[in-house]
């Protein structure tokens, strides 16, 4: 009688560290960070939790090393790259595979250790140093200031794409990308020594006469963009108002209620502006015009609440959530309806992602803690958004 093959031993494939970073970017991008469990990745790989910790010590490794790994491909782009156009169009490819890296940086890095953010924001500058080079080796006579200042804006426009929902072939959104990065390239800009200024520091202790319920909000506001929504506590929200035990309570419920009730407060600001803009513009490239410097003016002033609107909305409750959504596609369209009014010679899909971008660009900006003691940031954030809005129309159209 023939004794039985020995079995053979399954074979650990050789991409499985990659496998479960592709499932951990998909889950932490669909779901945050803090919704997401080690097993929640295994099983989405097929494995079980202690193969997961066979490569990655913990969930914070996990976000870090994927992060860091889709930043790098950029840095190595950039050293690689010989000429601006170069970098451009190996980036546009680049960003198009890899759409998620901008909601992991913009959402979810946040959660990481100080010392690994730290890192990764060293990277991210890094790109943007080696982008200035770029630029300035095309425009010499940009100012170095200006120069760092558009390399932001192109890296803007690299975390719009996971913003665009359109259906468009990617041959075409690449060309249509490169349209953008190129009138952003040739912006103008002022030239000369920038004046910088401090930024404005938000208060650490309540002002005098400011009712409780508005400090809470102003606070629950910092600390939210500042450190995330799941790593404050109430309680955290109370002593920076000077609120102590459960008084907090008498103003809001829960800390989902403080959420809700900022984020309601921000929509209601946009959607005032856009009625000031529509109704005072007697034509729409006038309510464009004004719709454009409401948005840049609020963003400015108002960069934590930016923040928690990029970062937060997954964090309320389903019924305010779906509210937002509708307030934010309303305040979308607008946009669009202006733009193509001012511009008919736009193909439709370049009419939708021309604001995207626009949006991307404003919100990235304003919330770049080198670029924000520019005493002219506010006009070069116009200009630029201006260069944008004048995209070039297809030529093949």
């Amino acid at each position: 009688m023939t004794a039985p093959a020995p079995a053979t031993a399954r074979k650990r494939p050789k991409d499985r560290k990659d496998q479960i970073s592709r499932a951990a970017s998909t889950l932490f991008r669909s779901r945050g960070y803090h919704d997401v469990s080690i097993a929640d990745i295994a099983s989405e790989v097929g494995i079980t939790p202690g193969a997961v910790y066979r490569h990655f010590s913990s969930k914070d490794e996990l976000l870090f090393q994927v992060v860091s790994a889709g930043l790098g491909r950029f840095v190595q782009l950039a050293e690689d790259a010989t000429d601006l156009d170069e970098y451009l169009r190996a980036s546009g490819r680049l960003a198009l595979e890899h759409r998620a890296l901008a909601s992991l940086w913009m959402r979810e890095a946040r959660h990481l250790s100080e010392e690994r953010g730290a890192l990764l924001r060293r990277k991210l500058t890094g790109i943007a140093e080696r982008l200035a080079v770029l630029l300035h080796e095309e425009r010499p006579e940009l100012a170095a200031d200006d120069a760092e200042l558009l390399a932001w804006a192109l890296l803007a426009v690299f975390a719009s794409f996971d913003m665009h929902r359109i259906a468009v072939a990617q041959r075409d959104f690449l060309q249509l990308y490169l349209r953008f990065t190129r009138v952003i390239v040739q912006c103008p800009m002022p030239g000369g020594t920038q004046v910088h200024t401090e930024p404005v520091a938000t208060p650490t202790t309540p002002i005098v006469g400011m009712p409780r319920r508005e400090q809470l909000l102003a606070e629950a506001t910092r600390l939210f963009s500042r450190h995330g929504f799941n790593s404050v506590s109430m309680a955290e929200i109370g002593a920076a108002t000077g609120i102590t035990g459960s008084t907090i309570y008498k103003h809001f419920e829960s800390k989902q209620d403080l959420l809700a009730a900022a984020i309601a407060r921000a929509i209601e600001q946009l959607q005032a502006n856009m009625a000031r803009a529509m109704a005072s513009g007697t034509t729409p490239e006038q309510a464009l015009d004004r719709l454009l410097r409401s948005q840049v003016e609020f963003s400015l002033t108002e960069r934590h609440v930016v923040e928690v609107l990029i970062s937060e909305l997954a964090e309320l409750p389903e019924k305010e959530r779906r509210a937002v959504a509708v307030a934010q596609r309303q305040y979308a369209d607008v946009w669009v309806r202006l733009i193509a009014a001012v511009r008919p010679d736009l193909e439709p899909a370049a009419v939708k992602i021309t604001g995207e971008t626009i949006s991307s660009i404003i919100s990235n900006l304003v919330r770049t803690d080198r670029l924000v003691t520019r005493g002219d940031l506010e006009d070069r954030i116009l200009d630029i958004c201006d260069a944008a809005l004048h995209l070039p129309a297809d030529p093949e159209r």
